[in-house]
């Protein structure tokens, strides 16, 4: 009987890293106005909810930047915006932009819910206390505040300590499992875009299959012996992409979703060529890591197998 080290199943990340950003930076450059995390839980055996709440978060941040009665304070907040950051600059005699925070730590993944399981259980993360150094929500509280009520109302599920505004220099690097990274740009409020930086887990694991060509079948075959991994998918470019191209590289039997549909007929994809230089830095180590991920962690025969994007 053939076996080898396969893929079983691929889910969207958990968690999502909202930055809220405008030209407001030296130059026209892009920097945050408001940036917070939201924390996710598992409430179905199945992964595709969690591709639901990504497009229900995006959907709700972009909706209520663009309410029309809002816009003369939220352009007022823009401009105050851009004195902060002028005044971050001549404040650092290095001519930088301040301290960077450490990226936010990786969290362990559910165990594999499995085809056959049935004693599956919702997988709920503790709910998070807000974080004392997130100080600059003072300073941009309109965007703080409506990024946090957007999240909050996105999905039923989501409670009050998912969500948890983060510093407005907290760096994303894309080689964390828990969280993917959702930027949206209010530099015109009458054409708000966004992007989208997930990459995708694999539960990879050694099982036997009674196909020679089609694989391992969740239905036919019997389940791994024990616990797969959770790994990355190799290739994580340092791009952002739209909803559609999202779920079509990774999730194809989602493109016909009416939310996704929605998403992607009414909102544009970022169109800033450097919007990433400052949330996603490439100086770092690390960014180099995650661009080029190192093969040793996996058996050799997961480095083909994991490359699924």
């Amino acid at each position: 009987m053939p076996s080898g080290y396969e893929c079983l199943d691929t889910a969207s990340p958990r968690s999502l890293l909202f930055y809220i950003v405008a030209n407001v930076g030296l130059g026209g450059s892009s920097r945050p106005l408001a940036v917070a995390y939201r924390q996710g839980n598992d409430f179905h055996k199945s992964f595709l909810p969690r591709v639901e709440n990504l497009v229900n978060d995006i959907l709700s941040a972009i909706k209520i930047f663009s309410k029309p009665e809002d816009r003369s304070a939220l352009e007022a907040e823009r401009w105050r915006a851009t004195e902060w950051y002028n005044q971050q600059l001549q404040d650092d005699a290095d001519g930088g932009e301040g301290q960077r925070y450490a990226t936010l730590p990786d969290s362990l993944q559910p165990p594999w819910s499995g085809y056959k399981m049935k004693n599956w259980r919702p997988a709920l993360q503790p709910e998070m206390s807000p974080r004392k150094d997130a100080s600059p929500r003072m300073e941009f509280s309109l965007a703080s505040d409506y990024l946090v009520k957007a999240l909050l109302c996105s999905n039923s599920n989501t409670r009050e300590g998912d969500v948890q505004l983060q510093p407005l220099s907290l760096p994303f690097y894309g080689n964390c499992l828990e969280y993917g990274m959702v930027v949206i740009d209010i530099s015109n409020l009458s054409r708000i875009t966004y992007g989208i930086a997930c990459f995708p887990v694999c539960y990879m694991a050694y099982v036997e299959y009674h196909s020679y060509t089609g694989g391992w079948d969740p239905v036919e075959d019997d389940p791994p012996k024990k616990e797969p991994d959770v790994v990355l998918v190799n290739e994580r470019p340092r791009l952002l992409s739209s909803i559609l191209c999202y779920v079509r590289k990774n999730f194809p039997f989602l493109e016909d979703d009416a939310k996704v549909r929605e998403l992607e007929e009414s909102y544009s994809l970022v169109d800033d060529a450097g919007m990433l230089d400052y949330i996603w830095p490439l100086s770092d180590d690390v960014s180099q890591e995650c661009l080029e991920p190192s093969q040793e962690e996996l058996p050799k025969i997961a480095r083909q197998r994991c490359s699924i994007m």
